[in-house]
């Protein structure tokens, strides 16, 4: 897969568009042109990556801030569900009728829950350590101090490694309390409902995760009937700012070529 170069400065080439819903002024961030791929955040809120921008080459990138990590908290939705509804709408909102859905880590719960509700509006879903399977991971309840260094096994890589604002972790902890952090580590009322999940799936988890541990991703291997599982190597949680290319050549080449992207395009040697 060839990609143009992207900006020097990281998300240089996004930019910046609100829509409203349920009393929110979300906002979202774009780039690129062609087939539209949605971007929901981890519970550190809305970020840029290196591995977005080699994205943004090729396709239109949407990095849409989920309700509750603006300057408003969320004290409404009161369940997964209720987000994800939250989230489609907005979607709906920005103009998209069709497009690829990316959930990344607490993004990737509410993802899921879309997914259920909206497979129609979905053309392929990646879930980037999705954490509604926790088994052997850090609690989302633990202090920023002690999580945030399991996420990046290079946190000398761009994006420069940097702790969150605490303001921002008290505005958004309730929240991710009620949704996540009070769930349990394996959530059994979403396993049941899963298999029904038809959506053309990838799940990736870097292999050095220390937040979620990968082993993880095989129970969604497992309950999803139409699932792809990859490991990215040398990789932590983060795996988009970790191993920006590699991250990019697979999510690129599934959002191509769905279930043929394990086939190279051509003849070609790829170093882990």
């Amino acid at each position: 897969m060839t990609h143009t170069a992207p900006p020097e400065t990281v998300g240089a080439g996004f930019t910046e568009h609100t829509v409203e819903i349920d009393g929110f002024t979300v906002r979202y961030q774009q780039s690129g042109t062609g087939d539209p791929v949605v971007v929901l955040h981890g519970a550190g809120g809305l970020q840029h990556t290196p591995a977005m921008d080699l994205l943004a080459t090729r396709y239109r990138i949407v990095l849409l801030e989920i309700p509750g990590f603006g300057p408003q908290a969320n004290d409404i939705h009161q369940t997964m569900p209720e987000l994800a509804e939250a989230i489609a709408q907005a979607i709906a909102n920005i103009g998209l009728e069709r497009y690829h859905l990316i959930g990344i880590s607490f993004g990737g719960v509410a993802a899921t829950h879309l997914a259920l509700a909206h497979s129609e509006t979905l053309i392929s879903l990646v879930l980037e350590a999705p954490a509604a399977f926790r088994e052997g991971g850090a609690s989302p309840s633990n202090p920023p101090s002690e999580i945030l260094p399991l996420f990046r096994a290079h946190p000398e890589r761009t994006p420069p490694f940097q702790m969150p604002d605490p303001d921002f972790t008290r505005h958004t902890g309730p929240m991710i309390h009620r949704l996540l952090a009070s769930r349990p580590e394996y959530d059994q009322e979403l396993a049941d409902r899963l298999p029904e999940l038809s959506t053309r799936t990838l799940v990736i988890f870097g292999d050095r995760d220390g937040v979620i541990p990968p082993h993880n991703g095989r129970t969604w291997r497992q309950l999803l009937p139409n699932c792809s599982y990859i490991l990215v190597h040398d990789a932590a949680h983060d795996i988009q700012c970790d191993r920006p290319e590699s991250y990019a050549e697979v999510v690129g080449d599934w959002l191509a070529r769905g279930w043929q992207f394990l086939v190279p395009e051509q003849d070609t040697v790829i170093n882990p």
